[in-house]
């Protein structure tokens, strides 16, 4: 969407670090800087900088990421002053408030567009929503950002976002990584907003937390997000694994006239084990499978073609048109 759209220069996916001094610190100051030594030492001291390449944000992420796996995994309280679990909280705090800022950047005009209605993802969705050959859409999105959710909600198609939506709609989503529109049911005085760094603190059901896209800035208790290549199979999270439970009901229930349809999709060794489980299940279930991805890593490739029998591959979404 983003490249379809014309936006990547003011929102970067790639380096996550990029516009990290950009970001307002969210404790009503409007101080931007972020990413700093003031606010994450942590990660500062590991070398996350605003101007580092892509690729040394991505390793230095990777790093980071693997191990609060580890500590997760192996159930144990890490060392203390752990330089990189201190990392990790501070780089679950910034991804958040990074993604709420990518969102102020997208204007509804700019959603509302024709570009959006030629997009081949929203095409898709609109024929499948208005045909009465399938009864629900289930999107399992690892995204953080609410940009799918405003498309839908202003082109009047409505969905329920399962887990924290009680309403049953046509369109299902799941969102495994969490979001930036989750947002905890205690909210704290904005001028106390500082960066939890112990792992109970960020302990919670999914009851506990209320669906919203205005005042995402606030300081609520707890941030419900996994980093990019963050394996929420490994994480011990409350919230986390309710939603691995809902996902993997929907998955139970594919039968075979039910197409699956993947978009990009990182295949990271850290976060791998998570995907190989939805592909098992898959597997099963001698179904017409796509993935649409314009440069797909050649491991997730060479998987899909082993535990997919019917498995096609097309490098962009305008030949989704072709799919229902």
């Amino acid at each position: 969407m983003l490249f379809h759209l014309d936006l990547t220069s003011n929102v970067d996916t790639v380096n996550l670090f990029s516009k990290g001094d950009t970001v307002i610190w969210p404790d009503g100051s409007n101080e931007q800087g972020f990413l700093s030594y003031k606010h994450c030492p942590a990660l500062w001291s590991l070398g996350a900088r605003p101007y580092i390449s892509k690729e040394c944000a991505t390793e230095l992420i990777e790093d980071i990421i693997t191990c609060a796996n580890m500590i997760s995994s192996a159930n144990v309280e890490p060392q203390e002053n752990n330089i990189y679990i201190d990392a990790y909280y501070e780089l679950v705090s910034y991804i958040k408030h990074l993604f709420i800022q990518y969102n102020d950047e997208v204007k509804d005009e700019k959603l509302l567009s024709e570009a959006v209605i030629k997009w081949g993802w929203f095409d898709l969705i609109k024929r499948a929503y208005d045909m009465d050959d399938y009864d629900r859409i289930i999107i399992i999105t690892y995204n953080y950002d609410v940009f799918l959710e405003r498309i839908l909600r202003l082109h009047h198609l409505n969905f329920s976002i399962k887990g924290l939506d009680n309403d049953d709609n046509k369109i299902i989503i799941l969102k495994p990584h969490g979001s930036i529109s989750f947002t905890h049911e205690t909210k704290n005085e904005k001028e106390t907003f500082k960066i939890r760094k112990a792992k109970d603190m960020y302990e919670a059901s999914l009851s506990n937390f209320n669906l919203k896209y205005t005042e995402l800035n606030e300081n609520y208790l707890i941030n419900a997000l996994i980093p990019p290549a963050g394996d929420s199979s490994r994480m011990t999270y409350k919230w986390a694994n309710e939603m691995r439970t809902l996902v993997n009901q929907e998955l139970e229930v594919i039968g075979e006239n039910d197409k699956v349809i993947i978009s990009g999709l990182s295949y990271w060794h850290v976060d791998r084990r998570e995907i190989d489980e939805l592909l098992i299940k898959l597997s099963v279930k001698n179904i017409n499978t796509y993935m649409v991805n314009p440069n797909p890593p050649r491991a997730l490739n060479a998987v899909l073609t082993c535990v997919l029998p019917k498995h096609i591959t097309y490098t962009s979404s305008n030949l989704l048109k072709g799919v229902l």
